[in-house]
């Protein structure tokens, strides 16, 4: 065989397969993206994420491309006069591809950024609805019988899509600052009503935390959309979260940051009642299942068409019906569904509220997890020696790891959050407490003042990158297990990681660059450890006392930068799992150490 011959060969095998191969691998990337669409509200990793992000890209162009190159292949075999059209079952698939740009109930968008296309998205709907349409129909003519088939698909595919552009609409930023501004009136009165204890009384111990949790989700939709907070709701939130310990506060504020990715993120808010989005919700099950079995009966005994082209059309119909059933089971255990569950605080709900938490089932679907719980760390350990021309190695070497959030994290941070709150008596008192940036750590430890200089008198980036190599050469030297020495570490390294692959999350650098002014940053961080040194001996701390000293200053940083960065920006975050910094950010707005936040 020469080459010609091979070339046209494979030509063949190609415009015989490029149609089946593309359908199929639109189906493959609708369930990769339905369970790790899931997941990823959960998962931390580089990886991870850019296959997800490359999976959603590839899934909208490719079901379009196909959708194409169907309607351009249709048409050229018309049988005229006979009942069944061998060529028909591609045209058949066209509303599945609808389906399939409808996309996922797990993710509608990859990002914010996508929410605000919205509206290119509903020009594509129209569009492709009338490719698909024209596909399909245009061999209505032959009296093919499955053509009766394809139209409980095509309504499944423009609820599915239609619910897509709705949830862009009302996750974008303009629809959800309106739709929140059309809350808050009502807001304060619903909110004073649901909160008396006998309300949260008759509802389940077990279920008790989520409704908690959305209320002060109910709460936080003000903050994100950059409204202030009234003094009774200020309260209701501050009230809740004072009689928590560390780990119960965080709990709620992980469920409200669940809450948050599934409404930016999701079309869950779309599939939980009112009664229409259960009946829509119906009509996306029935109507595969339905198409299923129509198709199943008139091409049992059929001779006509492909015998490929049937096996695929079955996987595709099983597919929409699998799809389906893990979307419905997904919701049905979600934060959602228990929360409008223990809502109708009748004995039979309750029982059922009870088994679904006591059923491994839950664990398996729901993982009880609402965010990724880690923090990314950026180790830089290749930070220069002798000369600071080498300074950007700071920032292309370092490895990037995962770091569990621990209790004794939790415990620290909750702890400065409730001092800073009790510290805040007056409008003004709140904002010097939100500059804190360490010093008021090393006034707690009676430290010696030369350590401000490394605090207060320089910029805080230059701060956070002495304070990060000071860290990394006491690490070294002490090899004691204390937990504070391993939570300022992580910080260390969060705040490095923060640095490097989310600046925009840290305020804004002022003055001079930090490359220019490296080899100054260098010494300083070796003064830093030394005096850091002397502060042990003169007080008489132990190892761990000195490691506690510098957790609660790296503590303070932390809240400083959460106080600093903008809400759109812990939006963009969610999207990688969520961060550590936006729980504190969102921990504080509920205690009133925010700017958006009045109290007296």
């Amino acid at each position: 065989m020469n080459w010609y011959s091979f070339y046209q060969c494979v030509i063949q095998l190609w415009n015989e397969w490029e149609l089946r191969a593309m359908i199929l691998l639109s189906l493959s990337l609708q369930i990769f993206l339905i369970v790790t669409g899931h997941r990823r509200k959960y998962t931390a990793g580089i990886w991870f994420g850019m296959f997800v992000w490359l999976a959603y890209l590839s899934a909208d162009w490719l079901a379009t491309v196909t959708l194409g190159i169907l309607a351009r292949s249709q048409g050229g075999s018309e049988s005229k006069g006979t009942t069944s059209n061998a060529s028909f079952i591609p045209a058949f698939w066209a509303p599945m591809l609808l389906v399939h740009l409808g996309g996922p109930d797990t993710i509608t968008s990859y990002s914010v950024e996508d929410n605000e296309m919205w509206s290119r998205h509903l020009l594509q709907l129209l569009t492709q609805l009338a490719v698909a349409l024209y596909a399909s129909f245009r061999s209505w003519w032959s009296k093919d019988p499955l053509i009766y088939v394809v139209i409980p698909i095509f309504v499944s595919g423009v609820i599915k899509y239609g619910e897509r552009v709705l949830v862009l609409c009302l996750a974008s930023s303009d629809q959800f600052r309106d739709s929140v501004n059309k809350e808050r009136v009502a807001l304060q009165g619903q909110i004073e009503r649901s909160f008396p204890d006998e309300n949260f009384n008759s509802i389940i111990p077990e279920a008790k935390y989520l409704h908690e949790a959305h209320l002060l989700f109910r709460t936080l939709k003000l903050v994100f959309a950059d409204y202030t907070v009234p003094l009774p709701v200020h309260r209701i939130s501050y009230g809740i979260l004072q009689s928590k310990d560390a780990a119960g506060a965080f709990n709620l504020i992980e469920v409200e940051v669940g809450f948050m990715f599934d409404l930016l993120f999701t079309k869950v808010m779309t599939t939980v009642c009112p009664r229409p989005r259960i009946i829509l919700r119906f009509i996306n099950f029935l109507s595969p299942v339905s198409a299923l079995i129509a198709f199943s009966s008139m091409t049992r005994k059929s001779h006509t068409y492909s015998k490929i082209d049937i096996i695929i059309s079955y996987l595709l119909l099983f597919g929409a019906v699998v799809l389906e059933i893990y979307s419905a089971i997904l919701m049905f255990f979600s934060d959602w569904a228990m929360l409008w569950l223990s809502k109708q605080r009748k004995p039979p709900a309750d029982s059922f509220y009870r088994g679904i938490c006591s059923s491994r089932l839950l664990s398996f679907f729901s993982n009880n997890k609402r965010w990724k719980a880690s923090m990314a760390q950026n180790r830089l350990t290749d930070y220069p020696k002798t000369s600071s021309k080498h300074i950007p190695k700071l920032f292309s070497t370092g490895n990037i790891q995962n770091w569990e959030v621990v209790v004794d994290l939790k415990e620290l941070i909750f702890k400065r959050l409730l001092d800073m709150r009790s510290r805040c008596n007056f409008p003004d008192h709140k904002n010097d407490i939100l500059e804190e940036r360490g010093g008021h750590a090393l006034r707690s430890k009676r430290c010696d003042v030369t350590l401000d200089r490394y605090l207060l008198r320089i910029n805080f980036h230059s701060s956070l990158l002495i304070w990060h190599i000071a860290v990394n050469n006491c690490f070294d030297q002490d090899s004691s297990d204390s937990i504070h020495r391993n939570i300022s570490r992580s910080l260390s390294r969060y705040m490095m990681y923060l640095w490097k692959d989310l600046p925009l999350m840290l305020p804004k650098a002022l003055g001079e660059p930090l490359y220019n002014q490296s080899f100054r940053v260098r010494y300083d961080a070796e003064e830093l450890s030394k005096l850091l040194e002397l502060q042990q001996e003169k007080e008489g701390w132990s190892v761990d006392e000195k490691w506690e000293l510098i957790s609660e200053v790296l503590v303070e940083m932390l809240t400083y930068v959460a106080s600093q960065c903008k809400w759109k920006e812990h939006a963009r975050a969610l999207k990688g799992g969520g961060e550590l910094l936006t729980l504190v950010a969102i921990l504080m707005a509920h205690l009133g150490l925010h700017g958006q936040c009045i109290y007296n």
